[in-house]
């Protein structure tokens, strides 16, 4: 009797060694899919955060003149240092100054450290600088757009430092610098077309990031 339970266990052991060794592989299957996915889904982020790095490494350096009323000629320049793309937070500098012939009137910048994960693909704007929008002298309206990103949710997620020097006649150069956390951050581009293929780089990267758990 011992000899039957022992031979009949031994058959089912052996009849339910398929389903098992099937089981391992569609493990080892799903397993291996799931790394190619990954694999691929790295892939795409790092090249689609090597194109918004190529885009934001081409030299916006900008310059132009104004005839400002009671302060002559004013000259201001405006430019792009990319800093950081190895991985989905993204670092990159934007700096803006004006002089006239012998006097600085202000330099001031604006760096950015921001997880693309956590910016809205759907919600990039390319807009023209605005009357009202820049009290700074050399500065007027469709002078250069403004390639703005807002974070997920409307949450302080960009990590931004703000530098500001300005020109006082009687104490001469002032400057101050602030840190904080906001919403948004944006990149000043010259041209409206230059702005439309940021954007689209941006919303790549962005939607790579997020697909990558990055």
């Amino acid at each position: 009797m011992q000899q039957q339970k022992s031979f009949y266990a031994d058959l089912l052991v052996f009849s339910m060694l398929p389903l098992v060794i099937a089981g391992a592989k569609i493990r080892s299957h799903a397993s291996m899919r799931s790394a190619l996915l990954m694999s691929t889904l790295q892939s795409q982020m790092f090249q689609d955060l090597q194109n918004l790095s190529q885009q934001m490494s081409v030299d916006h350096t900008v310059h132009w003149k104004h005839t400002e009323p009671g302060e002559g000629d004013v000259a201001t320049s405006m430019s792009v240092a990319a800093t950081n793309f190895d991985g989905c937070s993204v670092v990159w500098s934007q700096t803006q100054e004006a002089t006239k012939p012998g006097e600085l009137f202000y330099i001031e910048t604006h760096r950015f450290e921001v997880p693309l994960a956590k910016m809205d693909a759907k919600h990039i704007t390319v807009q023209p600088v605005g009357a009202g929008q820049s009290a700074r002298p050399g500065i007027e309206p469709g002078d250069y757009y403004s390639v703005l990103l807002h974070s997920l949710g409307g949450k302080n997620s960009v990590n931004m430092l703000e530098h500001n020097i300005t020109f006082d006649q009687k104490t001469g150069p002032v400057a101050s610098v602030q840190q904080q956390m906001v919403s948004t951050a944006w990149v000043r581009v010259v041209h409206e077309e230059q702005g439309e293929l940021l954007k689209k780089d941006f919303q790549q990267a962005i939607a790579s990031c997020i697909a990558a758990g990055q």
